[in-house]
């Protein structure tokens, strides 16, 4: 994958199945890429990612209180810099400043793939 060069992925995911975080759905395609890999962090494209491990999802947003902050949304990554990454129970990709804010939000992709490219395109980090 040229895209995830320099990128280290997790392990794959073995857990109790994981389809819904702060009652949003996940997407599907996240999903299987998540079950194959589990996260993990590098570069993606010349940008910071940092994609959090599935069994890990429901303590990051509790500790961004994510439920109050951008109801209806899910944190998924950040950058390490202060950018986070999170999709929407519409299945739209976003970062937000870490300060969270619902009008803060710059959508960046409705599938897996295109939130990748843009986040790789987008020179957030």
């Amino acid at each position: 994958m040229v895209l995830f060069d320099g990128f280290e992925f997790g392990e794959p995911y073995r857990g109790t199945p994981i389809e819904e975080v702060c009652g949003v759905l996940l997407p599907e395609d996240y999903l299987v890429f998540m079950h194959e890999h589990n996260g993990g962090e590098g570069d993606v494209g010349g940008t910071s990612l940092v994609l959090f491990p599935l069994e890990e999802l429901r303590t990051v947003n509790d500790n961004y209180d994510t439920e109050n902050a951008l109801d209806g949304c899910v944190i998924i990554g950040g950058n390490g810099g202060g950018e986070l990454y999170g999709v929407d129970e519409q299945g739209r990709y976003f970062n937000v400043p870490a300060l969270m804010d619902k009008q803060d939000i710059s959508y960046l992709g409705n599938s897996f793939g295109e939130f990748l490219e843009n986040v790789k395109t987008s020179g957030a980090g």
